[in-house]
């Protein structure tokens, strides 16, 4: 797959911000530095997801946005050793509401915090009310990732990760 890669995906106007050639954006991978990859969205207003990596602070993300160019899903990894471990899970409802990219604000917000020793704790937040529960002894080992070369996200971008 081709990539398209920038510093940052403006949620607001949903463009790139500052975009990187793809030997920016390689020098950025190798030394840890923040960037954002993009795959093709030709005819389309914002793309189907995009993947954030800032090894650096120990940061990787993917995004999958909806039609609307809004977040639906976010996986968010932190970096342990060489590998990632999926650390947070954020799904967004936004009802019947086809408001655009960052200008939505989602009806619930469900969310999964992960720790390696099998700790989850779950989060549904819809309006004003909040629900939280926690689960030890749960199976984690499908939230490790291998950290990826630059340019192979194939893997870091499955939506099933169960």
């Amino acid at each position: 797959m081709t990539w398209t890669y920038c510093e940052q995906w403006n949620e607001l106007s949903e463009q790139p911000m500052n975009p990187l050639s793809i030997d920016e954006a390689r020098s950025r991978h190798a030394a840890g530095e923040l960037y954002t990859a993009l795959p093709p969205f030709h005819g389309k207003p914002s793309p189907a997801l995009r993947v954030e990596i800032r090894r650096e602070t120990g940061y990787a993300a993917v995004i999958f946005m909806d039609a609307y160019g809004r977040n639906e899903l976010d996986y968010t990894f932190s970096v342990i050793d060489d590998s990632l471990f999926l650390e947070q899970m954020f799904s967004y409802d936004y009802g019947g509401s086809e408001e655009r990219g960052g200008y939505a604000d989602a009806e619930s917000v469900e969310s999964f915090t992960f720790a390696p020793d099998g700790v989850v704790w779950r989060t549904v937040e819809s309006g004003a009310e909040a629900t939280r529960e926690g689960r030890q002894g749960v199976d984690v080992a499908c939230n490790w990732e291998p950290f990826p070369e630059f340019g192979e996200y194939e893997s870091l971008t499955r939506w099933d990760r169960g």
